[in-house]
């Protein structure tokens, strides 16, 4: 009896042994997966970040995040790295606005003065793959209060933080402490990455060239790459605010595969409408070539020009929206192209 009971235990330390070297082979494997950090997986391609290859792959991340630092300031923590599998454990409830628009990777790295360690700031850096899908998450989170940044086409500040988009990447600052000290550090890490990001300029936004400039809202543009206004056949849809005979008005565009494939789109979405309430209204301007409806007290005006799909959204009164809708598809009638 007592043999039995000695081979028991025996077999259990054995069984033991075995898991604990399994788990630190796991263990051994996390570690190395972590340490094997590539530059161009995550996005950060600097002048400065090209490293020779001796330097580590690592090293070369980490490199082109404490590049970053402002004056008087220096790193106060290892960055960190979140892909599509993980950005929830960083920016939980906010994951799916990024991983449906493109998400690739998010570089994060905290910065602290070195003269007040109350002044700290977090810098995440979202590769988010092409231009339009990090412009998009910047502008339909901009916020109402911020204020634009000179010198930068997309950028702003609030009263403790700064964003912005740069080619394929979206940035946040976010400071730990509202200060007028920390808020200039923070408006120059967004200046560095402007400045030293690689990016690529033939993958910019052409679209937004095509709206009218005539009493154009600066820094109003939003970019809904799917489901815009609550439809689903809308997608990659910009908008602008304009100023008409005194009334604020939102336009859109996007530029469709064909003719054929703008007009399908606007009849959809014309369609949309009337089924979810709207009534049709006939045009006070009469060379308006569109569809005009009264959609619960608004005026949405959808039509096409060429490959464009052209409309008004929400508008409060008829006469200044058909003016806004008429210069718009004058404008993207005279783009040449299918």
């Amino acid at each position: 009896m007592s043999s039995v009971s000695h081979r028991a235990k025996y077999l259990e330390s054995a069984v033991s042994i075995c898991i604990l070297l399994v788990l630190c082979l796991i263990g051994l494997g996390v570690f190395i997966k972590q340490i094997d950090s590539d530059i161009g997986r995550f996005g950060l391609v600097t002048a400065s970040s090209a490293l020779p290859a001796e330097t580590g792959i690592s090293q070369k991340a980490e490199t082109a995040l404490n590049e970053l630092a402002p004056s008087g300031f220096k790193v106060l923590s290892q960055p960190e790295f979140y892909d599509t599998e993980n950005l929830y454990e960083k920016i939980n409830g906010k994951a799916p606005l990024y991983t449906e628009a493109g998400f690739v990777e998010l570089s994060t790295q905290r910065f602290v003065s070195t003269s007040d360690d109350t002044l700290m700031m977090e810098l995440y850096v979202f590769d988010m793959g092409e231009a339009k899908n990090a412009f998009s998450v910047y502008s339909v989170q901009k916020r109402a209060e911020g204020k634009d940044l000179l010198g930068m086409q997309f950028a702003y500040k609030t009263s403790n933080g700064v964003y912005l988009a740069h080619g394929r990447y979206y940035a946040e600052l976010v400071g730990y402490a509202e200060s007028d000290q920390l808020l200039k550090a923070m408006e120059q890490v967004a200046g560095k990455i402007s400045e030293n990001f690689e990016v690529d300029r033939d993958g910019q936004i052409a679209e937004l060239a095509f709206f009218d400039k005539e009493g154009l809202v600066e820094d109003s543009f939003r970019l809904y790459l799917a489901n815009a206004f609550g439809f689903e056949g809308l997608s990659n849809i910009i908008t602008a605010r304009y100023d008409v005979d005194g009334q604020r008005i939102t336009a859109f565009l996007s530029r469709c595969s064909n003719r054929q494939h703008a007009k399908t789109v606007s009849e959809s979405y014309y369609q949309f409408l009337i089924d979810n309430g709207a009534t049709a209204k006939e045009p006070v301007n009469k060379i308006l070539e569109g569809k005009i409806v009264d959609f619960y007290g608004s005026t949405e005006i959808v039509s096409t020009a060429g490959r464009f799909l052209v409309g008004i959204h929400e508008a409060d009164e008829q006469t200044p929206a058909e003016k806004l809708a008429v210069k718009l598809i004058d404008k993207l009638g005279q783009i040449k192209g299918d």
